[in-house]
């Protein structure tokens, strides 16, 4: 009995298919700039050497300081705080249901800055973590709170943290601003 060949094209043609289905799930990356501080970024801005505007900088150092006081971590107790964000690194906050009893949050001991394709910028908080890293409220953490890494555009995306009270998050380590940082020239803060 003869074999038949009448399968070896499409077998081709499914490798090719599942190749282009594979690179087709990578995940998109922007360039982002992480400053301790607005001081820092404003520095930048004013000597030219940031990516954004001194006006785009207090944009998304607002957008930040909003983002970690409605999404941040929220515990009962400072040394719950504590605990997850180190000795120091927390504050006082609002108790966001409006009642009694005080809340604690984590310091935001940074920004993060990238721009879109289209042009817009996108601004997340970076709080600190208890190991010396920060931390985005999605989870994403950095080695470093200042400099310029390539990191998935999904560092971004708001994700809810009112719900951690007294919990550790599942950070995911992406290695930026410390294993690929590049220097942004000593900005002070």
């Amino acid at each position: 009995m003869k074999r038949s060949r009448n399968f070896r094209p499409l077998t081709i043609g499914l490798i090719g298919a599942s190749a282009f289905a594979l690179a087709a799930c990578k995940e998109e990356t922007e360039q982002a700039t992480a400053y301790p501080d607005l001081s820092a970024c404003l520095a930048d801005a004013s000597r030219g050497s940031a990516p954004v505007t001194e006006e785009q900088c207090r944009v998304a150092y607002a957008q930040a300081l909003q983002t970690v006081n409605e999404s941040g971590p929220k515990y009962d107790a400072l040394a719950a705080c504590e605990e997850q964000h180190g000795v120091g690194n927390c504050q006082q906050a609002e108790n966001p249901g409006g009642g009694m009893g005080s809340m604690f949050m984590p310091l935001l001991t940074g920004f993060l800055l990238g721009k879109m394709m289209g042009g817009g910028m996108m601004s997340q908080p970076l709080t600190p973590t208890k190991n010396g890293t920060f931390t985005t409220p999605g989870g994403t953490q950095f080695n470093n709170n200042r400099g310029v890494a390539t990191v998935p555009t999904s560092t971004f995306t708001n994700k809810s943290t009112a719900g951690w009270n007294n919990a550790q998050s599942a950070a995911r380590s992406t290695g930026g601003f410390g294993s690929t940082m590049r220097s942004t020239g000593g900005v002070g803060g």
